[in-house]
């Protein structure tokens, strides 16, 4: 099943799943478990090493269900870390587009366990 312009890639989903509903819904209800704690986690005052394994953590769980969107933005946030100008405002702008394409993917999953 693919859906156009989705959150989730089906195809990558369903070569872990082949077709299994109750791993899908099991797989969806981790990650969506996963990636709401992770947020609650994440912060722009973190310490570099918190920062980058709460990137980093989320960016895999965000591709093993195929959100390839959210996984860019993990990518991104995992390298800023370091001695760079403005990286408080920084990490705040990128949280904001992080949240925001997390709460969509998390959705999508509920709504694609949910219905599919």
């Amino acid at each position: 099943m693919t859906q156009t312009n989705a959150l989730i890639d089906w195809d990558h989903l369903e070569k872990y799943v082949v077709g299994d509903d109750a791993l899908r819904d099991e797989i969806l209800t981790i990650f969506v478990e996963q990636a709401n704690k992770l947020l609650a986690q994440f912060d722009a005052a973190q310490t570099d090493e918190g920062w980058k394994t709460t990137a980093h953590t989320l960016k895999g769980a965000s591709r093993g269900v195929g959100a390839w969107d959210l996984g860019m933005l993990c990518e991104e946030a995992e390298d800023m870390i370091g001695t760079i100008p403005g990286k408080r405002e920084s990490r705040s702008a990128l949280l904001i587009s992080i949240r925001q394409k997390l709460n969509e993917t998390v959705n999508e999953a509920i709504q694609l366990r949910d219905c599919a």
